[in-house]
Order: C-alpha cells, then sequence, then structure tokens
C-alpha cells in the first residue's frame, strides 16, 4: 500500500487520503485497488438528519454527559437535565475512542423535544457502535423517534436481539440472533417503505424479513430519545438516515464504521 509492506492486524493506515493497494498472488500476479473513506454525510443522497460521535465531546474521563450535539448539520442536539440521570463520558474504549455509559441504575437517556428532518418516508437506516453489558425487563430502547407510533429500535430481553419497532404498536425480530454482551458491535437496519427490512452487523447481512410499519403519521418537529433509563450500554457513534441506503452505501458505512473503530466482519 503507497509503498509499505502490508501485515494484517498489525500495519497501521490513516485513510485521510485516497490509498493505492497492489495484491500480489501466489502465481506472481498483481492487481491494483483504490480505497478510500467515504463520509457518512454524502451517503443516502444527503438524508443524514441524526449523527452522533462521542469523540466529538470535549469532556474528561467520568464526567456527566449533560448534551450531545449531532454532527449531521440538523442540529437535533440531545440533552438530560436532571443530573442524575446523565449517561456518563469514558475515555479510550474501543480501538482509542470513547463512548457514553448508559446504565440502567441511573435511568439515563437524553432527549431532544422537536427534531427537524426525522421523517420523510417510511425508508430509514439506522446504524449503531456499541457495546451491549446487559438487558432488563421493562423494554430496552436505543433510538426513539417521535414517541408514540413513531419508529423505535429497541433490545429485548432476556435474548439481546435486535428489535425494529412501531412504538405503541409492536416489533420486530429481524435476525433473532442475540447480541453478544460485552464487546463492541456496529449494527444497524435499513427498512424498505413497508416492505421490508434487512439486519447488519460489522457490515455483513444477517437477516430480512418482511415488514409493515407505516411511520408517516410522524408530526414536525419530532421528539426523540437515545436510551429510555433502561440501557445497559456504551454507545460511541449512532447514525439515522431518512432512507432506505443502497447495498453499497450500507458497505461504505460500515468500512467507515469499522476501520474507525477497528472491527471486522462476523
Amino acid at each position: 500500500m503507497n509503498g509499505i509492506e502490508q501485515i494484517s492486524g498489525i500495519t497501521s493506515n490513516p485513510f485521510t487520503a485516497p490509498l493505492e493497494y497492489i495484491v500480489t498472488g501466489v502465481d506472481g500476479s498483481t492487481n491494483e485497488y483504490t480505497v478510500q473513506m467515504v463520509a457518512p454525510r454524502i451517503l443516502g443522497s444527503g438524508s443524514l438528519p441524526l449523527w452522533f460521535k462521542a469523540d466529538q465531546l470535549t469532556l474528561n474521563d467520568g464526567d456527566p454527559i449533560a448534551s450531545w450535539s449531532d454532527v449531521s448539520g440538523y442540529g437535533n442536539h440531545i440533552s438530560q437535565g436532571t443530573p442524575t440521570q446523565r449517561p456518563v463520558f469514558r475515555v479510550n474504549q474501543v480501538n482509542r475512542y470513547p463512548i457514553a455509559e448508559f446504565r440502567s441504575s441511573t435511568v439515563s437517556r437524553m432527549d431532544l423535544s422537536g427534531g427537524e428532518g426525522l421523517y420523510v418516508t417510511n425508508s430509514g437506516s439506522v446504524f449503531f457502535v456499541l457495546r451491549l453489558v446487559n438487558t432488563i425487563p421493562g423494554g430496552i430502547t436505543l433510538l426513539n423517534l417521535d414517541g408514540s407510533q413513531g419508529r423505535e429500535i429497541s433490545i429485548d430481553h432476556p435474548i439481546s436481539t435486535y428489535l425494529v419497532c412501531r412504538n405503541g404498536s409492536s416489533c420486530s425480530n429481524i435476525s433473532a440472533l442475540p447480541i453478544q454482551k460485552n464487546e463492541f458491535l456496529a449494527i444497524g437496519s435499513v427498512q424498505v417503505l413497508v416492505t421490508s427490512a434487512r439486519e447488519y452487523w460489522n457490515g455483513s447481512i444477517k437477516n430480512q424479513v418482511s415488514i409493515l410499519y407505516d411511520y408517516s403519521g410522524g408530526a414536525s418537529p419530532n421528539p426523540l430519545y437515545l436510551g429510555n433509563g433502561n440501557l445497559d450500554a456504551d454507545i460511541a457513534e449512532v447514525l439515522y438516515f431518512n432512507t432506505d441506503l443502497t447495498e453499497a452505501d450500507v458497505q461504505k458505512l460500515f468500512f467507515y464504521l469499522n476501520t474507525k473503530y477497528g472491527l471486522s466482519r462476523i
């Protein structure tokens, strides 16, 4: 790569500019490839209205997180006015990046009463980099848009499966695979209109099912919350696109997430 021999799991590359790779086969033949990191903001034709990154927080280890700025450009910033319910900032948690520590013992969550640009169609794509610590009874919400009857992404209990829901209606178990605990994972889902939804782990598709959730009644501006007080997880990054990303865009996004956080396909 750019004249530097690559050793798997050892050689570090910045990806701040296009990288030229030359791959040599056992027969001595070579192929050249150009690899370039793509900014998530340009994916989905610029349909990213929600983007939280823990590495954008300017806090010290152990500080409570009173507010978390949305870096999508829409200004959908979330906050927690009750000091005891604030998640906690922790440094050097995943590939040297920080996280927001949400714990049910402190009922931690973050909210926004009026969001912008969160509904266009029923299609939507949601992604998280997180480490699940535990599940508890009572409904475990990762992200909820528009509250009642809105789009919700949750985690089941006691089997820690990823759920796509219509709040107040029902949830769909896409892959039925339990999320491993105490390990970081880039996980997400893509809903296509009121037709189907598919689930991904670190870029690998785990399953696709039919889904009929209609969110067209969502009002504007929209309330949202990250965590619902029952969440026990460490969150490094959250992205929501109000469209169904193409498979090509999904893979570009996971290339960004996997490279940044040192994750591998599973």
